[in-house]
């Protein structure tokens, strides 16, 4: 669990919220910087480039990477709306499958669970996840989410890459770690659903031809906590006249957001007492997925603490 950091130790860091999508142009992008504790929106923006075209991509977030001159940022935390690893027991089963046998997971037999394909195809973090809240992440090992996450994946790839080396743009689990480039996986849903009163009020739902004011009122909120012109967040004019925004866009500052908390330490990891318990309880002191495979292979979804219960 990452204990409380202290505003002024990642005053000035960059981060940027990246809403994924399939394809370039789905890209959604929020450029912002920590001013005095706080979140300071500076730009944001849909993805560069036609379809497929991720060298443009790549360039206009690197860009905001290496920053002007005058003005460079030291640190950047790179905020992702995607999947950045796969279920270990799938690359385990997948790994050892042979057409036409059965696609098994060794704890299979011993699981109570009554849908034994969440093992499969869902992640610790996206199980975790689905306990705590309604509506879980979709399953990288099932739905097209894998796409997305194909494409975040090319994207973290290329930034990685410098003149005369490649590497990955390493994946964070304290934010005391980040040095130059870090990366972690967050879910605006979350984020959103921690701005707007906690888990005990219905959730706003913002996406669809018919969410226009709710879209709206998501505006308003980063019009008065950000101090974000909700011009910059426009898509178009509704039927009815009224203003439109874009939800790529809104996820885009939403994963900006959750960086923010992260590096305060107010978000919740794996290592966190309550997901920690659950990790155990689930594993039952069999020899299975652990805190090592978690970070190696499977990543991890962060998220507001406050959404968590008190403890007594």
């Amino acid at each position: 669990m990452s204990t409380a950091t202290p505003p002024e130790s990642i005053e000035g860091v960059q981060i940027i919220g990246i809403d994924c999508a399939a394809q370039p142009a789905g890209f959604g992008l929020a450029r912002a910087r920590v001013c005095a504790g706080n979140l300071k929106v500076i730009e944001v923006t849909r993805g560069n480039g036609p379809d497929n075209c991720f060298n443009k991509l790549s360039a206009q977030v690197q860009h905001w990477i290496t920053g002007d001159d005058a003005d460079a940022p030291a640190r950047t935390l790179l905020a992702l709306d995607a999947p950045l690893g796969w279920p270990i027991h799938l690359t385990h089963a997948l790994h050892i499958h042979r057409a036409g046998a059965p696609l098994e997971h060794p704890h299979e037999k011993e699981s109570d669970d009554p849908n034994p394909g969440n093992h499969l195809f869902r992640r610790h973090t996206d199980r975790f996840l689905a306990h705590k809240f309604p509506g879980a992440p979709l399953d990288i090992g099932a739905d097209r989410i894998a796409r997305v996450a194909r494409s975040a994946l090319d994207l973290l790839g290329r930034l990685g890459t410098t003149d005369d080396r490649q590497s990955p743009v390493p994946l964070l689990w304290d934010p005391e770690r980040l040095e130059r480039l870090g990366t972690i996986e967050v879910y605006p849903r979350l984020t959103l659903r921690a701005l707007t009163g906690g888990p005990r009020k219905p959730e706003l739902h913002y996406k669809g031809s018919k969410q226009v004011r709710n879209r709206e009122t998501i505006a308003e909120i980063f019009r008065r906590t950000l101090n974000l012109n909700p011009e910059t967040l426009l898509a178009k004019r509704a039927k009815t006249g009224a203003d439109d925004y874009d939800h790529d866009l809104i996820d885009a500052v939403l994963c900006a957001l959750e960086g923010l908390q992260f590096l305060l330490g107010k978000s919740v990891g794996p290592e966190h007492p309550d997901a920690d318990d659950w990790l155990d309880a689930k594993t039952g002191g069999r020899t299975g997925p652990n805190l090592t495979d978690i970070k190696a292979c499977e990543g991890w979804i962060w998220f507001h603490e406050d959404l968590l219960p008190p403890t007594t």
